[in-house]
């Protein structure tokens, strides 16, 4: 058989739509260059090709220079499902899947008509697709899965490794089904409620790596300066020469207990004013009298003067009361747009009607709406939040849903969450499959009992039995409504508050013995800690 290996190269932008690090050396070498000669110590490809816009082609060449690589010109341009793929993954960067919807790392820069033009031209058997900024991409794994790949005889070949380590091989059968059907390769991953089937990574077209690779996570392709910086570290320590089950080895015991610069994620509480007429026994508000906010502008900014320099930061606009209901809501959301920052989410109850606000969600735009609906039946959305306004919310959503299409926007994506608890699990299913077939993508989290604070209404344990460090204080931070920086989103009281975003800069807090006690396991002495079932969750 004949495989060929393709390399989509954009040297002004990244797939995820950030600065692009391809000419950026890394470790006294181009990144483009390192993954190029990753490329080709493997044994089993025959030929590399480097997919370039015409207009960069003079210096996509240069950074290969001298190298047995093939340099294939097309037309300026992304796949039309780009910019689906790039709001959904920036959600999940450090997986290989995971995000908003069903996309996966293989879809990041995957354009699969120039891929499905170029394996009829060169009359191959399938195409092994590599990432650009992955200059650790082990030969000897694509080589691996190579030889699967002829043995099983499938379309496709997949693994389960962090991102930029592994790759895809798709078959010269499949491309053009996925090319007619504008589809990006992920899409076959996904579950389909018309169609249920086994997960395919139960299946041969899944190769298995050793244990740790499909354990470990962390972005390894260069294109944000956390992941930039996670490679130079490695590097620094040897992996010119490791394979992926070394590179995941050092993933795996760094993660342990690595405290990231930066947050990857900061939710931020406008307000903990609340418009629900009952309250809500899934989503903890904060009691009357005991309000916080609005937030006010000077906060936000120093949130956003934090994280400069860092281009993979996520905003959470959410917190324990109604972000919509910030009397300034669409200035943070302009100012944050302005910004840095990578994505912006909000979380609402989809309450609230003002025109202003739907205005400000479509026009900003907010990069993910997360509307908390818990409920197929008005039954159980008065049970569980205290409101006869489910058929209210859902109309208020539905005509979102339809303002998005008719413009024919990608932003915001429209995602409906479910809390999984003792009074709504029958409606589980029904909840997931409606929206998979109308959306693509839903949301479902556990019910947290917030460290004892509420009763418990989850429907299993989950926790291990044995309990090590937080994760959650390792990458993501709350910022309260009254500037109060807490451990995490367990603690809609601030009882575990680290300081005041007003009076000390975030990265700061971020780095407090307080939180550093935490995070090396010293949680007993917390108010909620000791109580908390959510220490093992990212």
């Amino acid at each position: 058989m004949k495989f060929i290996a393709t390399i989509s190269v954009d040297l002004d932008e990244s797939p995820m739509g950030l600065r692009s690090r391809l000419g950026d050396e890394i470790a006294g070498r181009p990144v483009l260059r390192r993954t190029v000669e990753r490329v080709l110590r493997a044994d089993r490809i025959d030929s590399v090709h480097i997919l370039s816009p015409v207009s960069q082609s003079a210096r996509v060449k240069a950074l290969v220079d001298g190298l047995d690589v093939r340099l294939e010109t097309h037309a300026e341009g992304k796949p039309g499902y780009a910019k689906l793929v790039r709001a959904g993954r920036v959600w999940g960067m450090d997986g290989w899947r995971g995000g908003i919807g069903t996309v996966c790392v293989f879809d990041e820069d995957m354009d699969v008509p120039l891929v499905d033009a170029l394996v009829r031209r060169e009359s191959a058997d399938a195409a092994i697709s590599i990432a650009a900024g992955g200059c650790l991409v082990d030969s000897a794994l694509i080589d691996a899965m190579i030889v699967h790949h002829e043995a099983h005889g499938g379309a496709l070949t997949f693994v389960q490794a962090p991102p930029g380590l592994g790759v895809v091989i798709l078959g010269s059968g499949l491309l053009p089904e996925l090319a007619s059907s504008g589809q990006p390769p992920g899409l076959l991953l996904a579950y389909r409620p018309d169609q249920p089937g086994a997960d395919l990574t139960g299946k041969e077209a899944c190769f298995r790596p050793p244990a740790s690779v499909v354990e470990a996570g962390g972005r390894l392709i260069c294109d944000s300066r956390r992941a930039f910086e996670r490679v130079e570290a490695l590097l620094a320590d040897g992996a010119e020469t490791w394979n992926a089950e070394r590179i995941a080895r050092w993933l795996l015991e760094r993660g342990a207990n690595h405290v990231e610069a930066v947050p990857e994620e900061i939710e931020i509480e406008l307000t903990t004013d609340d418009p629900s007429d009952g309250g809500s026994l899934l989503h903890p508000r904060v009691s009357a009298g005991a309000g916080r906010g609005p937030i006010s502008l000077d906060v936000v900014r120093s949130v956003i003067d934090s994280i400069d320099g860092y281009d993979d930061v996520r905003i959470v606009l959410g917190g324990f009361g109604e972000p919509c209901l910030h009397p300034r809501f669409a200035e943070i959301c302009g100012m944050l747009r302005n910004s840095a920052v990578a994505a912006i989410a909000v979380r609402t109850d989809g309450t609230v009607g003002d025109p202003a606000v739907e205005d400000a969600l479509f026009e900003t735009p907010i990069d993910a709406v997360e509307v908390t609906l818990d409920a197929v039946t008005a039954e159980t959305y008065r049970l569980v939040h205290g409101s006869d306004r489910f058929d209210e919310v859902v109309a208020r959503f539905d005509r979102w849903i339809d303002r998005r299409m008719s413009g024919s926007n990608v932003l915001p994506l429209l995602v409906p969450s479910f809390v999984k608890a003792s009074e709504t699990l029958h409606e589980l299913e029904s909840f997931f499959d409606t929206w998979m077939r109308r959306l693509g993508m839903v949301l479902v989290t556990g019910y947290s009992h917030r460290a004892g604070q509420l009763e418990r209404r989850a429907v299993a344990q989950t926790a291990p039995p044995r309990r090590s460090v937080c994760r959650r204080t390792l990458s993501r931070t709350v910022v309260l409504a009254d500037g109060g920086v807490t451990t995490c989103d367990q603690d809609p009281a601030g009882q575990q508050v680290l300081g005041s975003a007003r009076e000390s800069a975030l990265l700061e807090l971020w780095q407090s013995k307080s939180i550093g006690a935490i995070r090396s396991g010293e949680w007993s002495t917390m108010p909620l800690c000791p109580s908390c079932d959510e220490w093992h969750r990212p």
